[in-house]
């Protein structure tokens, strides 16, 4: 919230290699979690340089790995997958968990809103993950969408430029 209301905020954006920090975020997140969870990485070619701002960056992709873990059952496969096209770096978080309902799938990006699940409050939180990400790809020039069935899972796809 902090950075969206700061109007002078500006990335501080650096080259780096996408492996390391990929294989550093699987660590911590099987380190922490709280159930089994197997990670997939897929990266295409394996080595993949980005210019952006890196500590955005992997708090973007670690938003996107804590939800798929908070919403999945007690055992969770995810794939990463990246791709990367001489201007684009797709990036991929897809899971096995919930999924989100059609008609809610517009929203999740909006600030503090949250998936409703009636009067169940299960999982922690207060809707402001995805619309951090939202904001932090878009203001790299970049774009995230969603595809999710309910009880089949989601994926979270980053489109990112690589490089200026």
């Amino acid at each position: 919230m902090a950075v969206d209301e700061r109007k002078n905020f500006r990335l501080q954006k650096e080259t780096f290699q996408l492996r390391p920090l990929m294989d550093s975020l699987i660590r911590q997140f099987m380190l922490k979690a709280n159930k089994e969870v197997r990670f997939h990485l897929d990266m295409q070619p394996e080595e993949i340089t980005i210019y952006a701002d890196k500590l955005h960056f992997t708090n973007m992709i670690s938003n996107l790995l804590d939800n798929a873990i908070k919403y999945s059952g007690t055992s969770v496969d995810i794939d990463i997958r990246t791709r990367e096209s001489e201007e684009w770096l797709q990036l991929s978080v897809t899971d096995n968990g919930i999924g989100i309902p059609q008609a809610q799938q517009s929203r999740v990006f909006e600030r503090f809103y949250r998936v409703s699940k009636g009067n169940i409050h299960d999982v922690k939180g207060f809707g402001l993950g995805l619309s951090y990400v939202k904001d932090i790809v878009e203001r790299h020039g970049g774009s995230i969408t969603l595809q999710s069935k309910e009880r089949q899972g989601s994926t979270f796809t980053l489109l990112i430029p690589i490089r200026k």
